[in-house]
């Protein structure tokens, strides 16, 4: 019980129909620009009909690890329009958009999530080029009121419902075990796994996203976002950005495959304390129970099925060793080179 946190500012709605707040909280502003996929379209010019005489301009264009060249795109719309707020509607890479966006112009963030990703909580923002993505924090990019609206994730495709809520759980695991953790962080994390896990069991069972499952999954995707702020993540974080950003694989898939190797590999550094954590929320052998989760409710478990070629293992090696950054287990190439081997496999025996 020595220890330092922190608590970063936002308001969170968490409900069903919470979404319909969304024109009071605009209506103290002049000019809102939306982003979102196009699929949340009527959900937002429903927004701009509530607030009127043109308040809201919509940008559509969406693109998964935030793109540079679509970045600048949406900047020259942005100083055409001057908005005083920023409502970021749908997934990470909305989210994504909005923060790009705020780092330059500090304009307030409203952001309405629609899936688990949990970027809605944090000041990290990640903008990728072809030479990488690069990633940094900011006051500047924390929304300053977040909308979680079930209904919204309730149409979430089964997959995806899967790969994003296992998403979550790499941040709630790394949350576990950081290096500059602290018991507050440590307990939401420990209830977030708890809630997923319950979620993606029923998943599992039912073969469809039941509204309880959803509400579980989403509030653990909230403790995980809020975990992913408050302490630093470490080698599983890294890696999953390298592949995804560097390698162009869907950032979920990827966070679903990597997290029981990533596991594996941290688990003779950490304290029995908190190797007692994760098998009091996940059972014993927590790596193959977390792979398992992701199997039984049909998700991914290897890199080879998600597009991952061998041949670039001690490439994308290479990239996570290029910056150092604290990590509970030593970062060792010939280990490191072994744990992408087996999860490229999806064999987490040996």
């Amino acid at each position: 019980m020595n220890f330092t946190y922190t608590s970063y500012p936002n308001q969170v709605l968490f409900g069903k129909g919470k979404t319909e707040e969304l024109p009071s909280i605009l209506k103290p502003y002049k000019k809102v620009m939306a982003m979102g996929e196009e699929r949340w379209s009527s959900h937002i010019e429903k927004v701009s009909k509530a607030l009127g005489d043109n308040k809201l301009y919509y940008f559509p264009e969406i693109i998964q690890h935030v793109p540079q060249h679509l970045v600048e795109k949406a900047m020259v719309k942005l100083k055409e329009e001057k908005p005083d707020v920023l409502l970021a509607f749908g997934g990470g890479s909305s989210v994504g958009l909005a923060k790009a966006l705020a780092l330059e112009t500090k304009l307030p963030i409203i952001a309405v999530p629609t899936t688990y990703s949990g970027s809605e909580q944090t000041y990290i923002w990640g903008i990728s080029s072809e030479e990488g993505k690069t990633t940094g924090k900011s006051m500047d990019v924390m929304p300053k009121v977040v909308i979680y609206d079930a209904n919204l994730t309730a149409t979430l495709p089964l997959s995806l419902a899967v790969t994003s809520g296992m998403n979550a759980m790499a941040h709630l695991m790394e949350a576990i075990y950081a290096p500059n953790g602290n018991p507050v962080t440590r307990h939401h994390a420990l209830l977030g796994v708890e809630k997923i896990k319950r979620g993606l069991e029923e998943v599992a069972r039912e073969q469809r996203l039941t509204e309880k499952a959803n509400i579980d999954i989403q509030f653990g995707a909230y403790l995980a976002g809020k975990c992913l702020c408050e302490v630093s993540m470490s080698l599983h974080h890294k890696m999953a950005h390298v592949l995804g950003g560097s390698f162009k694989l869907e950032h979920s898939y990827v966070h679903t495959v990597i997290q029981p190797f990533v596991l594996n590999y941290q688990w003779p550094y950490l304290s029995d304390e908190i190797k007692s954590d994760f098998v009091q929320v996940l059972g014993h052998q927590p790596a193959n129970k977390l792979q398992e989760l992701s199997a039984k409710a049909g998700g991914p478990t290897d890199l080879k099925s998600i597009g991952f070629k061998q041949e670039d293992i001690d490439k994308a090696v290479e990239t996570v060793l290029a910056k150092p950054y604290e990590n509970v287990a030593p970062l060792e190439k010939a280990k490191l080179v072994d744990m992408l081997n087996h999860a490229y496999e999806g064999s987490l025996d040996g």
